[in-house]
């Protein structure tokens, strides 16, 4: 690996909020991840159709060797013990994601930051009211997602230091809301693929503070995924980049804990058919 981990990097991740480790995968082991991206490519076209941005748990669908050969490397995971701590390693190869690029037209999600704003505003306050959300984001047992990319990867945008300042302002709050789902797709097709393509880059500049994180391959980036992010996706540019997370103890209870919240929440509002706030 490229990068030489000092524990001085801890300090860094906790102020920006994101640390890139080079040369994280050795060229030979790229190759076989290659291989195994590209049948998981066929999978997620057949599934989800070409525009697809993802294919989850790939241990469902095609031969994970290739990933758990990954999931063992012993300089991302002690990497990650003097970044994070010993109790922080790499999660199951099986349960990872893997990242493409649409096979036609430019898109791009919205601005958000995980958790806070994929949770409906009609469930907000049962899952995240209270103090949990400043409590979860806070939580470095929790939200330590991982990038890495098998060919080179500009997709992601972030903003660094937003996952220490958990209260959105109001001009962060009118960029993520400034482009509607449909803007952001072009459904009408009402720019030109070029012009599309300018549209979601300027969508994407304008965030106050956002930069543009660029990986080639065999890199990693370790990133707090409860800051403001982006992804921006071209055809002509080739992705396949494992998405996963470092995992400890705490954030897999965690996972299964909201899980299950998630689930009764969404069965009381569907019972009682309300649109407002719920007690948990």
């Amino acid at each position: 690996m490229k990068t030489q981990v000092t524990p001085s990097d801890a300090q860094l991740y906790r102020e920006q909020g994101y640390f890139i480790l080079r040369g994280a995968v050795p060229a030979p082991l790229i190759d076989r991840l290659r291989v195994m991206a590209e049948e998981a490519r066929t999978v997620a076209h057949r599934l989800e159709g070409p525009q697809t941005q993802r294919l989850m748990r790939i241990g469902e669908h095609v031969d994970t060797t290739a990933a758990r050969e990954f999931q063992a490397l012993s300089e991302i995971n002690e990497a990650f013990h003097t970044i994070l701590s010993p109790g922080h390693t790499l999660a199951p190869g099986d349960s990872m994601t893997i990242l493409f690029q649409p096979e036609n037209r430019c898109w791009a999600t919205a601005w958000h930051r995980d958790l806070r704003d994929h949770v409906p505003d009609e469930m907000y306050e049962a899952v995240l009211g209270g103090g949990k959300w400043e409590e979860y984001a806070s939580d470095y047992n929790l939200f330590n997602q991982i990038n890495c990319a098998l060919y080179e990867d500009t997709s992601t945008w972030y903003v660094p230091g937003t996952h220490a300042r958990l209260d959105a302002t109001a001009e962060q709050l009118a960029v993520k809301d400034s482009r509607t789902r449909a803007e952001l797709e072009n459904w009408a097709k009402q720019r030109s693929e070029a012009e599309q393509e300018v549209f979601l880059q300027e969508y994407c500049e304008s965030m106050p503070g956002a930069v543009q994180i660029i990986l080639q391959a065999g890199d990693l980036v370790l990133y707090r995924n409860c800051a403001w992010h982006i992804g921006n996706y071209v055809p002509y540019r080739r992705r396949a980049t494992l998405h996963t997370h470092a995992s400890t103890r705490e954030f897999e209870a965690y996972k299964v804990k909201m899980a299950d919240t998630m689930k009764r929440i969404k069965a009381h509002l569907d019972a009682e058919g309300a649109k407002g706030k719920v007690v948990a």
